[in-house]
């Protein structure tokens, strides 16, 4: 299998919670998404990435999983899911899962085999110590049955599967990596994977990918546990796509998966680019930072690492985990953003209601969401209807932002709209081959930032002087006419 497969793809993040409304209860659901296929269709995207949709309590926004192999009835049934996906294929769209491999809920009916008293053949695929009173870190007592506790990944609500342990400390309860007890857990989420590839999934979006084996600090045990899985699966689905949510290049392309994501983390381009600010590193480049050498080298080893093993870089306008984007970029920056997002190696990741410039809010917590929840909020279609065209029904379960005013209709309209400027860029990355290709030359002089694309040049002028440059002008991210402007980009074909 070549992953040159992959190299079309453009990716549109949908929060099934907050999308499309279709059953007037407020909640985003399956059919919804489905009524909007050609929305996404529409603008280029080729790919649908969807957060969580299994069975849950929602104490995590769905990433605590009550039921792998079920869909949620908030959201609509198995034949609901379906036709969804009958639809999105017709339309040439590819499904992509969020495949949640560290964790279930601790309302998991096979979590609470593993909590009874009486050992079972569920026993050993969650982790457990062999004492209630032996407590510490990550460890919860006092739930089960079970005389122990059991470590959790992130809340106290998520059991962590049992990976086993690459460096053991406790080995009264804690197991190797090795140890074929632990194999059960692999064995278990290769079913969940096959379960959603032959219900048409094209692929998985994998959350916390590198959080499997425990006590594994450089994750070689986690890489090594992953190519198991990958020789297995791939050999019965060869084309399926694996992105990892793992932020580290080097080791997710080890382990074995076909793209990796650049997170808003404090210590990337990514953030160092457009998102620092006061609260993080300080000024972001785009409003004046000049911390270019560490930013310029992370992006350069970054993409050297895809090209040489010949994967991709996962580039996001921001996911449900992040604030979004418009809270840190004006429209014009906006436009500088995504001619970087769109024209550099990789896949593109845009989060539902960013092509309309929508905010994150400060709204109380639902779901689990704490200060996420502000992202996850419902997309604004309709400015003319009630509830902005999200449902004809009920209030929304997530509240809207008041300072999102721009709908998806009013962005249609406007030719100078956000909306369009990303839709021409989607079009421009499906006719350009340069822009699809891995290799990319980065250079950087008096804070104008050049990258090279075979015969094309995308430059971003972040200085605050005109620039000069000699070629034909592709796009741009305002009008111009000479010099490019401080503060503009442009995509240049040189002659």
């Amino acid at each position: 299998m070549s992953k040159n497969i992959f190299r079309d793809m453009i990716v549109y993040e949908i929060y099934p919670t907050s999308f499309s409304d279709s059953n007037r209860d407020g909640i985003g659901d399956l059919k919804g998404i489905t009524s909007k296929l050609d929305y996404i269709q529409g603008m280029g995207f080729n790919a649908i990435w969807f957060n969580p949709f299994y069975r849950s309590p929602f104490k995590d926004g769905g990433y605590d999983v009550e039921d792998f192999f079920d869909i949620d009835p908030r959201f609509g049934t198995m034949d609901d899911y379906r036709e969804m996906v009958k639809q999105a294929h017709d339309r040439n769209i590819k499904i992509i899962v969020d495949l949640v491999i560290g964790h279930a809920s601790f309302q998991n009916p096979d979590f609470l085999k593993s909590a009874q008293a009486e050992r079972n053949e569920y026993s050993d695929l969650f982790i457990w110590n062999d004492n209630l009173w032996n407590k510490g870190n990550n460890l919860i007592s006092g739930m089960f049955d079970r005389h122990g506790c059991y470590m959790v990944n992130f809340f106290a609500h998520q059991p962590a599967f049992n990976y086993g342990f690459k460096e053991i400390e406790q080995p009264k309860w804690q197991m190797s990596y090795k140890d074929k007890r632990t194999f059960l857990a692999r064995k278990y989420m290769l079913e969940v994977m096959r379960y959603w590839l032959k219900n048409g999934a094209d692929g998985f979006r994998v959350d916390m990918a590198d959080s499997l084996v425990k006590n594994d600090e450089d994750k070689s045990a986690t890489i090594e546990v992953w190519k198991w899985m990958f020789r297995r699966i791939r050999k019965e689905y060869p084309e399926a796509f694996f992105v990892s949510e793992w932020s580290y290049p080097e080791r997710a392309f080890k382990a074995g998966f076909d793209a990796d994501f650049v997170l808003d983390h404090w210590d990337n381009f990514y953030h160092r680019f457009f998102r620092s600010d006061k609260n993080t590193r300080g000024t972001s480049i785009i409003h004046g930072n000049n911390d270019i050498g560490f930013t310029l080298n992370d992006m350069k080893e970054r993409f050297m690492e895809a090209e040489k093993t010949k994967s991709y870089l996962a580039l996001i306008s921001g996911n449900h985990d992040t604030c979004r984007i418009a809270n840190y970029l004006n429209h014009e920056e906006l436009k500088v953003f995504y001619m970087m997002l769109f024209c550099l190696p990789g896949i593109p990741f845009v989060l539902y209601g960013d092509e309309i410039e929508m905010k994150t809010s400060h709204i109380s917590s639902k779901d689990g969401g704490y200060q996420r929840t502000g992202t996850r909020i419902p997309m604004i279609w309709d400015d003319t209807e009630p509830f902005h065209g999200f449902t004809k029904g009920k209030e929304p379960y997530l509240s809207f932002n008041p300072e999102n005013t721009l709908s998806v209709r009013q962005a249609m309209k406007d030719k100078e709209s956000l909306y369009h400027f990303i839709c021409r860029l989607i079009s421009l990355r499906k006719t350009i081959q340069e822009l699809k290709d891995p290799h990319v030359e980065i250079k950087e002089e008096n804070r104008v930032f050049l990258f090279e694309r075979g015969r094309y040049v995308l430059i971003a002028n972040l200085s605050k002087k005109a620039y000069s440059f000699e070629g034909e002008t592709v796009i741009s991210s305002r009008e111009f006419k000479g010099k490019l402007p401080a503060g503009c980009a442009a995509l240049i074909k040189v002659k």
